[in-house]
């Protein structure tokens, strides 16, 4: 009673044709005059986006560029104060003032003289 009910099966082959060779009947199928619109305007599109990119970071750099030029100037402006502020520390000093007012012939009078502290 025992039977083999394993089948054969065999399978339908269906002939493989190469993509690159059109199937007989077949023609491919050509682009709407939408389709052709739509793709042009995407691409007009893409390449104002790619255009306005390019420039926007052109843009930056050169603003980037002004920065630092701004900011080196800035701090040349603040060495160039402190220097300054150093400078009139040195001249307004009371040896220097002492140096001075002997230079000319001027005496200072200590008893004359009083220091006021707020």
């Amino acid at each position: 009673m025992v039977s083999n009910a394993a089948r054969k099966y065999e399978e339908e082959q269906v002939p493989v044709t190469p993509i690159d060779q059109p199937q007989p009947g077949v023609q491919p199928v050509r682009w709407s005059r939408f389709e052709r619109l739509l793709m042009v305007v995407g691409s007009a599109v893409t390449l104002l986006l790619i255009i306005a990119l390019l420039s926007t970071k052109i843009s930056i750099n050169t603003r980037q560029h002004n920065l630092q030029d701004l900011q080196s100037k800035v701090a040349q402006v603040k060495n160039n104060n402190a220097s300054d502020r150093q400078e009139i520390a040195d001249l307004t000093s009371q040896g220097n003032l002492k140096k001075i007012a002997q230079k000319y012939g001027l005496s200072d009078k200590n008893s004359n003289v009083r220091n006021v502290n707020k």
